[in-house]
């Protein structure tokens, strides 16, 4: 079997003309924001059982007794209307939530937490509590600010980018 042998010369390919250091962090950034939502994604499910994005759809719908327009819930959770429509016809089949036609306008729908849905919320808020301190261990509260600063202030100029 052959094996490398180091010689001096770099082993990783070479990076194309023009990346700078900035590119360099920029490219090691977004990389760390992938492998950590995965993993949160993976031991959310695996430790909560419920995904996260499940569970921030239960969320963001505890906030308001009176339910959120479908439009309105895809937007504030950063998701596509194709996945949210996923994780609320799961919820719907547990029973959890509910989509209702809105009042002023039947094109559009309400989504709310139901009885069970607003019960099963507070189960995982509590658990998800926990699981968020194990996640946090040893990183300080002005570490966690920070941090939460700087991924608003990325989330604000992912937004703003516009196609060619």
């Amino acid at each position: 079997m052959p094996s490398a042998t180091r010689t001096g010369t770099k082993t990783s390919r070479e990076q194309p003309a023009g990346n700078s250091a900035r590119d360099h962090l920029n490219n090691k950034l977004f990389f760390r924001l992938f492998q950590a939502a995965n993993i949160y994604e993976t031991q959310a499910v695996r430790v909560l059982n419920f995904s996260a994005v499940t569970g921030a759809t239960l969320g963001a719908l505890y906030r308001d007794p009176k339910g959120m327009l479908f439009s309105e819930l895809y937007a504030y959770l950063g998701v596509s209307r194709q996945n949210l429509d996923a994780v609320l016809k799961g919820l719907e089949k547990k029973g959890l939530v509910e989509r209702v036609e809105a009042e002023d306008d039947r094109r559009k729908r309400m989504v709310s937490l139901t009885p069970a849905g607003i019960e099963a919320w507070r189960d995982l808020h509590e658990r998800s509590l926990e699981f968020f301190r194990q996640g946090t261990n040893g990183v300080s509260a002005a570490e966690i600010t920070g941090c939460f600063e700087t991924l608003s202030r990325i989330a604000r100029g992912l937004r703003g980018i516009e196609p060619d």
